[in-house]
């Protein structure tokens, strides 16, 4: 970890950045952003290389945070998300990464959402769509990386 005194629980029992990290990374980095930053002197530790599973975040959308290419983009096709304070899954059964230029076909579990089957959704970037904040926190996680997408529940009732 870069700082002392930093813990792998946060508050409340919440898992902090940390943990999250190191399940993706392997090291436990405080940041998501591609590599170091100096900030004053002060050298912040982010992901140093592409990974297979990467992370999306509602904290991106809104600027709490930035989440750099290397786990925007991962190899395997899989995120985390971190939204409405729990994290749940987003892939593509291709098993490769997708192009945030091009149309992707992805699909959606959340353990807490009691859900039967996956919820599969059709991201199609570029369509102009811009973001509200009274869109349903998926979409806005998506947008993160595939920018004014329409997202295609297909049949679902979106997830608000």
């Amino acid at each position: 970890m870069d700082e002392p005194g930093v813990h792998l629980m946060a508050n409340h029992g919440y898992c902090s950045q940390e943990l999250v990290n190191l399940f993706l990374m392997g090291y436990a980095a405080q940041n998501v952003f591609n590599n170091t930053i100096d900030l004053d002197g002060k050298i912040l530790k982010g992901t140093r290389e592409q990974r297979d599973i990467g992370f999306l975040t509602l904290y991106e959308y809104y600027k709490v945070y930035e989440v750099g290419s290397y786990l925007k983009n991962p190899s395997a096709g899989i995120w985390v998300i971190c939204s409405e304070s729990h994290y749940s899954v987003l892939f593509s059964k291709a098993g490769t990464s997708c192009n945030p230029h091009s149309v992707s076909q992805l699909y959606y579990y959340d353990s807490l959402g009691n859900q039967d089957s996956l919820y599969h959704l059709t991201v199609s970037p570029d369509s102009g769509i811009e973001s509200r904040d009274d869109d349903p926190p998926l979409e806005l996680c998506i947008r993160t990386l595939w920018r004014d997408a329409s997202v295609d529940w297909n049949g679902a009732d979106p997830l608000l």
